[in-house]
């Protein structure tokens, strides 16, 4: 009866001791992936702001170009170092 015990006693203390590591595995698991979502979050944050930007970038460049075009076709207007040619009929 007392082997008995004294087995049942070291399985026990083995299941706690495997418990235990298990749970600390976890928490180191738990905070490397908490400092991983927060690296991804700053790294779509950046992303987002880039997006933005070239959107922005985007809208302005269209502005320019429709600004050059009406100035070339309205008011006859050239780039320093371009030469225009005007066709008459």
């Amino acid at each position: 009866m007392r082997k008995l015990r004294i087995i049942g006693n070291i399985i026990f203390f083995s299941l706690v001791v495997y418990f235990i590591g298990q749970s600390a595995r976890i928490f180191f698991n738990k905070r490397s992936m908490q400092n991983n979502l927060i690296s991804t979050d700053k790294e779509i944050k950046e992303l987002n702001d880039k997006k933005n930007r070239l959107l922005s970038q985007e809208k302005n460049s269209d502005e320019d170009e429709k600004t050059e075009k009406f100035a070339r076709n309205n008011l006859n207007l050239k780039k320093e170092g371009e030469e225009t040619y005007k066709i008459s009929e």
